[in-house]
């Protein structure tokens, strides 16, 4: 069972670490890494300015309609809330333990509507409306199949719509190797931190398979932002939980690893439609 399966549980048992995590279950995001202190409140905050970073990179502004994929604890859609006035969030995630979570803490203001849905990323429910934006923040690898979420998001976007991701890319050099190594390492690496509930199997792509996929489901490219070097903080505030939790070395610096040599780097990228 990884780490992120019994948070809720340890929420109880230790309040700094429900400041922590309570909302956000994604990496910290420091403009400057330098500063970053280690502790868990210092990731919370940069945890909670990396989901305000994708919500400025998307250009998102009052009266939309917003799905959040994989939205765990609800975290963005709080942040939406409290910034923004006349929103329709949906927020879709398959763990229902988390929606739960999410649909007790986060109460619509600012005249918002909230939904917070147990579902699939991969098998949407019928909304009866269409999307200005769709994001998935850190938790694509963990999809079933990346070009069905595309599928499915297009289906439900409007003509102008966005999409955004945030997703550990893999370096082109290394493709050979990866494909060896994500199937015997990286998938325990993944769900020893996320937990059994997110995923038992991971995936990660590069650039131009996300080019191919795009093209496929009519979707553009539109930008990339590699933000690698700004996440680096994240990793010794993780590791630290996974050590003193499971005592396994392994999993706690293989991410952290790759991620220093830039064979994964952490991007956020925009799709719009064609």
């Amino acid at each position: 069972m990884g780490y992120f399966d019994t948070l809720i549980d340890k929420f109880g048992e230790n309040p700094e670490l429900e400041e922590a995590f309570g909302k956000h279950i994604h990496w910290g995001y420091w403009e400057n890494p330098t500063k970053a202190t280690g502790s868990l409140m210092d990731f919370a905050i940069a945890a909670n300015n990396l989901s305000k970073l994708v919500i400025k990179t998307a250009e998102i502004s009052d009266g939309v309609t917003i799905l959040d994929a994989g939205c765990g604890f609800g975290g963005t859609i709080s942040l939406l809330n409290e910034s923004f006035s006349n929103l329709n969030l949906y927020g879709v995630n398959i763990d229902n333990a988390q929606v739960e979570r999410a649909r007790e803490v986060i109460k619509p203001q600012n005249n918002n509507n909230i939904q917070f849905i147990n579902a699939n990323a991969c098998d949407l429910p019928d909304f009866k409306t269409l999307f200005d934006y769709s994001i998935a923040l850190e938790c694509i690898f963990a999809f079933p199949s990346r070009e069905i979420f595309f599928q499915q998001v297009r289906k439900n976007l409007k003509s102008s719509g966005k999409l955004i991701i945030v997703d550990f890319i893999i370096n082109p050099q290394i493709r050979k190797f990866w494909a060896w190594f994500e199937g015997q390492i990286l998938s325990r690496l993944i769900t020893d931190t996320y937990g059994s509930k997110a995923t038992n199997q991971v995936e990660f792509i590069g650039i131009k398979d996300y080019e191919t996929i795009a093209n496929k489901t009519g979707f553009k490219l539109e930008k990339v932002i590699d933000i690698n070097k700004n996440v680096q903080p994240t990793y010794p505030v993780i590791n630290k939980l996974i050590i003193d939790n499971f005592n396994d070395l392994m999993t706690a610096k293989g991410l952290e690893i790759f991620s220093q040599l830039n064979l994964i780097s952490y991007q956020i990228l925009i799709f719009t439609t064609e």
